[in-house]
């Protein structure tokens, strides 16, 4: 069978069963025989042992042609016409020396592409991950292990830990800087090491990899492929810029904005075209416009209560108003709570900032009840009964908006979203139904003589 005519017509399953049958020397003449791209596709359908085998039989220059051609871009077109199939013997992962490999060949703006190759999930840890770290055997001795350190040619803070491998690259831990300059120069790396269960795996996703930095305070993070071998690193830098971007979109959506197609990007002010500004913005405020309508509607229903006493309507935008204010307020504070750390999305610490919050929104209530009461004695035609609807609505208004902004983020978590998705419009949308329905309900209870009169 010619391999090289069986590549031309993509008949990759004859293949794959052909270098499993060949041997080592075999399959690397036949991959000096190949064009560029077509090296790279053999070299993809090899078993991960063998492939590991033909990448160390060939010389450095062939080796950088190969991780040349795996990152052309007509590797990727003829992924996007394979079968699911073919595109996972494709997509399977690299022997762990040979993504090294690549990474080191490769500049940074296209190691994103290389990634896809490799099939690391986009969002996944694989993604992040970078070649500038030192790792040795754990047999290493500590005096050998400061000779490596010193001849390094990586940067100081890539430095501040070695990390240490077992067989086959099997990820055992890291030895820290400090510990490894005051260590006897006899004692193997394997004794020293510390953190072998602190690892993320390369198919991992980004937030567990930022997880795990604010856990544990990390310069660098290992990544490990599905069998445990360390595959590179995570700088801190990388995840931390991450987390601002992370922390940007949520802003913009908590704004009253959403990602817009082909790939639901946020809105860039500076960059977009003006259209695409436009419906970002205007598919939040369509959605307002249908909750407006809904507490419109009710209000317009109220038209004998406010015949009967006009100066109510003077009251409402204040009312409601308020009820979206103050739950914006504490579902900011519930998001930062989240995103910091300090509680998980789980019932015990909803119900511990549900006993925090209780008294500080009846706190918050009262004093604005009494400020809007005090505040309105200096309106004509207010009498004492209207006052007290006036502040027994604010009161209500400014509890449920206090507690509906505290709840929202945590279910948002609990169902898997983003709590920024429940933006600040979607708040103050639902207070602005609610405190309407609260306003007229009290007024239907404490004014209905006047309508009987």
């Amino acid at each position: 069978m010619n391999l090289k005519e069986t590549l031309e017509r993509k008949e990759l399953n004859r293949v794959k069963i052909a270098l499993a049958s060949m041997g080592v020397e075999e399959v690397v003449a036949l991959l000096q025989d190949l064009e560029p791209k077509e090296r790279a596709v053999a070299f993809r359908l090899l078993d991960k042992e063998k492939a590991l085998r033909v990448f160390e039989a060939l010389d450095r220059y062939e080796q950088t042609e190969l991780v040349r051609a795996l990152d052309d871009p007509e590797i990727l077109n003829l992924l996007a016409e394979m079968d699911p199939e073919e595109q996972a013997w494709l997509l399977g992962e690299l022997p762990a020396k040979v993504v090294k490999r690549i990474l080191q060949e490769l500049p940074q703006e296209a190691r994103e592409r290389v990634s896809y190759v490799l099939g690391f999930p986009e969002g996944s840890a694989g993604r992040l991950m970078d070649p500038a770290y030192l790792a040795l055997p754990e047999e290493t001795r500590a005096e050998e292990a400061l000779e490596r350190v010193r001849a390094s040619e990586l940067d100081p803070e890539d430095l501040e830990v070695v990390f240490v491998l077992g067989p086959g690259r099997a990820y055992r831990g890291y030895v820290p800087l400090s510990r490894l300059v005051k260590a006897p120069p006899g004692r193997p790396l394997g004794e020293l090491a510390e953190g072998g269960e602190v690892f993320v795996s390369a198919y991992a996703g980004e937030e567990e990899a930022a997880r795990l930095f604010l856990d544990r305070g990390l310069n660098l993070l290992p990544v490990v492929d599905r069998e445990g071998r360390l595959l590179g690193v995570i700088h801190a830098g990388r995840v931390f810029a991450l987390l601002q971007e992370q922390e940007a979109r949520r802003v913009v959506r908590y704004g009253g904005t959403v990602g817009l197609p082909p790939k639901g990007e946020d809105i860039d002010l500076v960059h977009d075209p003006l259209g695409r500004i436009f419906l970002g913005r205007f598919v939040w405020l369509a959605l307002l416009v249908v909750f407006g309508m809904f507490a419109s509607t009710f209000v317009a229903a109220q038209e004998e209560i406010l015949e009967a006493a006009i100066i109510l309507a003077a009251f409402i935008a204040p009312i409601i108003d308020m009820g979206g204010n103050t739950g914006s307020q504490a579902a900011t504070l519930a998001i930062r709570a989240l995103a910091l750390g300090q509680v998980r999305p789980r019932l015990r610490d909803f119900l511990l900032l549900l006993r925090r919050d209780i008294p500080v929104a009846l706190a918050l209530g009262v004093a604005v009840a009494l400020l809007k009461v005090v505040l309105s004695l200096f309106v004509k035609d207010v009498f004492g009964e209207v006052l007290l609807v006036v502040g027994l609505a604010m009161l209500s208004v400014t509890v449920l908006g206090s507690l509906l902004g505290l709840s929202l983020p945590f279910l948002a978590k609990r169902l898997g979203r983003d709590p920024a998705t429940l933006s600040a419009p979607v708040i103050t949308s639902v207070m602005d139904l609610l405190g309407v329905m609260v306003y007229f309900g009290l007024a239907w209870v404490f004014l209905r003589h006047l309508l009987e009169g």
